[in-house]
């Protein structure tokens, strides 16, 4: 029988053929996402073979490490799948930039942008490895894995498309100055988890990587030209499963997306929709025709189209006649979108790879790769207008699917072009001109159980659009199966739009059931998808509210979304302006024109207007000589100015977004007055502040990057931050103003002012590092960790503080004052002022060494109540006018110094008696253990069970029989002297019953079966008796205890004593048990003795119920006798030769 062999093709076509052509490729998140990153790393190890193994197992199944296929191409041994078949990989611009309108970002663009990818790093992912130095590339390609196989052709032709220079104008690829790491294809995975960009953990990785293979799924032509089936019969004999199939690599490629949240995948989405094979079984195509690769959730999958003229309509759209159609086999939308992919003409090796070529090649690995450089450029855009971030891989998903051109048919995605054919230019057009209000680029989360939401007023003109996308977390793969509709959807978001009268508008959906046919509607639920997207083509002026939920329980408690929104909004934005200024004078009139780098419009800004500064600013400084106004500011570029603010205010009501990172602000007060309505953006990115005050005066706003600010006040605003700190001089909230988001830590040098009624929603810690500073909290927020790394802090008033951590000097001026815990650093001093009094509640820690200067001072009377019942021993630390009050025994060294300062000791620390146990086991009935933990110098111990019983042994036992509360109390002698603690001991009712011993000969047995037993010896532990049954070698009193996880019951006392009374059975080798017995008893004999031995039985009665005779030829042995007899106490007599042994046994 032939092995089902799975098969990895490049998604490539000759020409117009449809003939396959081998033209031979991751807030409250970070620990989730590391957690999947681990498990990910793990798994793929089975998926990345070396050479050996591969030919190990080559030899081993009997299977060709290459496969020879059509038109010279061919397949490469790479592992097993999960059903133990094969895996092969083989091969599945002028032009294309124009089809995807890229061209207009390039240089010499319609949009005057001039990106190249520059300094931008992409994956390419192919058979072996491209020409690197061919001369499109300069010496921008690399291969990172240190392939030497033989170049390939189609690499080279795929890194063309990407990046080349444009030596020959019409093989210039997408990024013509871009960095390509190459790599092959064996252990793919395991290559992109390593090399990808994270922030973190590698900023130095690839941003986005392209993958123009996959499986080699159902029919293929081989290299006679023969139609061969690389399915699977064992799962299905008519049709290859793996079509649309979420396998384990579908699986990973989620997990890797996951994990690294700015890193996107594209995958070119296969050419096997024509393969209709030699008609004994089923055809691929049309629709169900994407492999595995492609299923994947995260990534973007590519299809491939061709344009004979300029996009106007979507009938200039035209489908390849190869390119791989949905839906996946739980109904989701794919291809995601589509490119270029017929007659791309691109790089190409001559002379088996010694030479320079270009080609002209067809599929869906052409247009993957004119997807692939097409994002990397928008992620240059974005990262030079946004402070230097990169966008989320879920953000550049949603707005290419916002932004692409309409496709097909029918309005609305489909299982054919996906989402329509790839835009850049209106994607860079919507970075360009998103303003926070009509134009929206939003990175989210949403927490369970929460909703978010924004209202908008749509100007009845414009169509309102938006796209949500987020990175899901990885589906579980079904069991292989022909077509499975196991939803691989994790968490289930759900996008709405609700106009004034409570109409709901809904996303776009597809009927999987309809085929490839299938017309999208915007009625339903969409269930399947981690995109959404509503369109409303003719809205009513009216107010519009947009609204995120989510189904069930979120995995991970939470779920980052990005949303991409456009709409026509009544808002107060009435024009837009930009700086052409000569003079620097930002009232000057002939300053400002409508377009960038355009004629003057001899008008300045007012509330209404977007400012957009974008070009060299003439004199490098721009000044205000009144107050200005502005419905959002926004600059960008690299070019070194100063905004003056002459000590004016800058009135903003709807963002202030600053990309240029070597912009400077000075001199006055920035106030943003936004509307409660709608949530407004503040990205000042690196911006240089000297002077200059910033006022959250109303409205909602989100936080993306601040700088160090000299003053930070918010009044009747809400403000979400999503940095980690706040680095400022002055942070004063007014009455009404809210705070709130990731903000963890907020670094102030001068004042820190809470006013009453003011809201923070975090527990911050708070760092003050000037010379002279002022804490005063009037809304008395508990749960701040203050931290004092100055010279000179006041904290006048505060509510109960988390932690205070005290260098420097640090002034308490309040009456009271409370922390749980209070950390006094080395030199530090902490003040306090007369008549107060400092709480401690759980810890003090002292950091000062011997000889230290640490110092806590009243300059009248006050006090440090710490009524936790613990001992320290401080060095360094002195005490002047301070009580101490409490529980707390704190001894500071001899050299430091106490002065007027009741109750701290002043000795060596360890001559100090601290007196202190712990009980366990306090049952009624039980046998209480008392453990001492007294330190110091101790001579004696006295105990005291509430006037029952004492004791003088360091740690007693006792038996409580009642079940209430029992004053215990401990005295310990030292040189130092007596030291008395007492504790309150709450008996509890013991659930246990009271355990019997048994007698037989020297073995003692508990009647009681139990868990856990412990035996005792006149009152003692015996170590290492914790079985049913204990042998006894010494006279004294015992006892048994059982035992489970709160309560023991101890028995009463079997006295043993020195007589023979007790038959020495176990000195001759010979043990019973179980004693008592239920059903079968068990004799061992283990002596010298060898022969037979008798065995009888008589009941009470003396009738003999038993006898028998067995055969000792060993020196141990275990005899077993069914004990079906009535209960009561029976003699168990054994006749060993001479010797006769008796037990008594008693039969429950």
């Amino acid at each position: 029988m032939r092995k089902g062999i799975v098969l990895v093709i490049f998604l490539l076509l000759s020409g117009l053929s449809s003939a396959q052509n081998s033209g031979i490729q991751g807030d409250g998140m970070q620990k989730v996402r590391s957690e999947v990153y681990q498990k990910l790393k793990l798994s793929v190890s089975r998926y990345s073979l070396t050479q050996e193994e591969k030919i190990s197992i080559s030899e081993s199944l009997g299977i060709p490490l290459k496969i020879r296929l059509a038109d010279a191409n061919s397949a490469t041994f790479q592992y097993l799948d999960d059903e133990n078949h094969p895996v092969y990989f083989t091969t599945y611009n002028l032009k294309a930039a124009k089809a995807t309108s890229t061209d207009a970002l390039q240089v010499g663009g319609s949009l005057n942008l001039g990106l190249t990818g520059r300094n931008m790093i992409v994956g390419i992912y192919d058979q072996t490895r491209p020409r690197a130095n061919h001369n499109e590339f300069g010496n921008r390609v690399t291969q990172i894995d240190g392939s030497t196989e033989e170049i390939s052709n189609h690499a080279t032709h795929v890194t063309g498309t990407i990046l080349a220079a444009g030596n020959n104008s019409n093989a210039k690829g997408m990024a013509t100055e871009a960095t390509g790491w190459a790599f092959n294809w064996d252990a793919d995975i395991s290559k992109m988890t390593q090399n990808s960009y994270d922030p973190d953990l590698n900023a130095g990785g690839h941003l986005v990587s392209n993958h123009s293979y996959g499986n080699l799924i159902g029919w293929y032509r081989d290299s006679n030209q023969n139609w061969s089936w690389a399915g699977n019969e064992g799962v299905n004999n008519q049709e290859d499963y793996r079509f649309g199939y979420y396998s384990n690599k579908s699986r990973q490629l989620d997990e890797l997306a996951f994990a690294k949240p700015y890193y996107t995948i594209v995958w070119a989405a296969g050419n096997d929709r024509s393969d209709i094979g030699d008609g004994s079984k089923q055809s691929d195509g049309p629709e169900d025709s994407i492999g595995p690769e492609g299923a994947a959730k995260n990534n973007i999958t590519v299809g491939a189209v061709s344009l004979l003229a300029d996009y106007e309509v979507p009938s200039d759209v035209f489908m390849s006649s190869f390119s791989s159609w949905g839906p996946v086999d739980d109904g989701r939308i794919k291809p995601d979108f589509v490119g270029m992919g017929v007659n791309v003409f691109s790089t190409s090796i001559v002379n088996d790879g010694a030479g320079d070529g270009y080609a002209t090649l067809s599929g869906t690995s052409m247009a993957s790769p004119n997807v692939t450089g097409s994002l990397l450029l928008l992620q240059e855009l974005y990262h030079g207008r946004n402070s230097g971030r990169y966008m989320r891989a879920a953000t550049l998903k949603a707005l290419a699917i916002q932004t692409t051109k309409e496709a097909g048919i029918s309005a609305g995605p489909d299982y054919m072009y996906g989402w329509g054919l790839l835009d850049s230019k209106a994607a860079a057009q919507m970075i360009i001109d998103e303003d926070g209000s009509s134009k929206v680029m939003r990175e989210l989360q949403l927490m369970n159980n929460d909703t978010y939401q924004f209202e908008f007023v749509s100007n009845g003109v414009d169509p309102i659009k938006a796209t949500i996308v987020w990175t899901d977390p990885a589906g579980a793969p079904p069991p292989a199966q022909l077509n499975p509709s196991n939803l691989m959807l994790v968490n289930d978001l759900d996008m709405r739009i609700i106009d004034e009268s409570g109409t709901v508008f809904y996303p776009w959906t597809l009927n999987p059931s309809q085929g490839s046919g299938a017309v999208a509607v915007r009625t339903a639920d969409n269930f399947r998808d981690n995109i959404e997207q509503i369109l409303i083509d003719t809205p009513s002026p009216q107010k519009y509210t947009l609204q995120i939920t989510h189904k069930g329980s979120l995995e991970n408690g939470q779920q980052p979304f990005s949303l991409v929104f456009s709409a026509g909004v009544s808002d107060g934005q009435s024009s837009t302006l930009y700086w052409i200024g000569g003079d620097g004078d930002w009232e000057n009139p002939v300053n400002w024109s409508l377009e960038s780098n355009g004629q003057s419009a001899g008008r300045i800004p007012d509330g209404g207007t977007r400012v957009v500064i974008d070009q060299p600013v003439t004199g490098q400084a721009i000044r205000l000589n009144g107050a200005a106004n502005a419905f959002s500011l926004n600059v960008f570029g690299d070019e070194n100015f100063d905004l003056d603010l002459n000590q004016q205010n800058l009135i903003v009501q709807n963002g202030f977004r600053a990309g240029n990172q070597n912009m400077k602000i000075k001199n006055g007060s920035i106030l943003l007055e936004g509307e409660e309505q709608k949530e407004s953006i503040l990205d000042f990115g690196k911006v240089s502040f000297t002077g200059v005050d910033i006022q959250f005066n109303s409205g909602r706003w989100q936080v993306l990057s601040m700088p160090e600010l000299d003053r930070l006040n918010i009044n009747t605003a809400e403000v979400e931050v999503q940095m980690d700190s706040l680095l400022l001089k002055d942070f004063i909230m007014s009455p009404e103003a809210l705070l709130n988001g990731a903000l963890k830590t907020i670094l102030f040098s001068g004042q820190f002012l809470i006013e009453e009624n003011a809201t923070i929603s975090n527990s911050l810690d708070l760092v003050f590092s000037g010379t002279n500073g002022v804490y005063q909290d009037l809304q008395e927020v508990e749960g701040f960790s203050l931290f004092n790394r100055g010279v000179n802090l006041n904290i006048q008033s505060s509510g109960a503080f988390e932690t205070l951590d005290l260098s420097g000097e640090t002034n308490l001026l309040a009456l009271q004052t409370s922390v749980k815990n209070l950390v006094l650093s080395e030199d530090g001093q902490l003040i306090l002022t007369d008549g107060s009094t400092l709480f401690v509640e759980e810890t003090i820690v002292n950091e000062n060494s011997l000889g230290g200067a640490g110092l806590i001072r009243s300059s009248g009377k006050a006090y440090v109540f710490h009524d936790r019942y613990n001992k320290y021993c401080f060095e360094g630390l002195s005490v002047e006018n301070v009580d101490l009050l409490g529980e707390a025994v704190i001894n500071l060294d001899p050299q430091s110094t106490v002065l007027n300062a009741a109750n701290w000791s002043n000795i060596s620390c360890e001559d100090v008696i601290f007196v202190n146990f712990e009980v366990r086991f306090n049952c009624a009935g039980g046998i209480s253990e008392f453990i001492n933990l007294s330190e110091g110098n101790i001579t004696s111990y006295s105990w005291d069970f509430a006037g029952l019983g004492t004791s003088s042994i360091e740690n007693p036992t006792y038996v409580f029989n009642l079940t209430r509360t029992y004053q215990v109390s401990l005295e310990v002698k030292g040189p130092s002297g007596t030291k008395t603690f007492q504790r309150d001991v709450s008996v509890i009712r013991n659930t246990l019953n009271r355990p019997l011993i048994v007698v037989n000969g020297s073995q003692l047995s508990s009647q009681l079966p139990a868990s856990i037993y412990q035996w005792y010896r006149n009152g003692m532990p015996i170590e290492g008796a914790v079985s049913r049954s204990y042998i006894v070698d010494d006279e004294g009193t015992y006892q048994v205890a059982v035992i489970d996880e709160q309560c023991n019951r101890i028995s009463d006392v079997v006295v043993v004593s020195g007589s023979d009374d007790l038959t020495p059975n176990s000195r001759a080798g010979y043990a019973i048990g179980p004693n008592p017995v239920s059903d079968e008893l068990s004799l061992f004999v283990n002596n010298d003795y060898l022969g037979e031995i008798g065995v009888s039985l008589y009941d009470g009665t003396g009738s003999k119920k038993l006898q028998d005779v067995f055969l000792k030829n060993k020196q141990g042995i275990e005899y077993l006798m069914d004990f079906d007899f009535p209960k009561g106490l029976y003699l168990l007599q054994i006749q060993a030769g001479k010797e006769l042994h008796s037990f008594r046994v008693l039969k429950e």
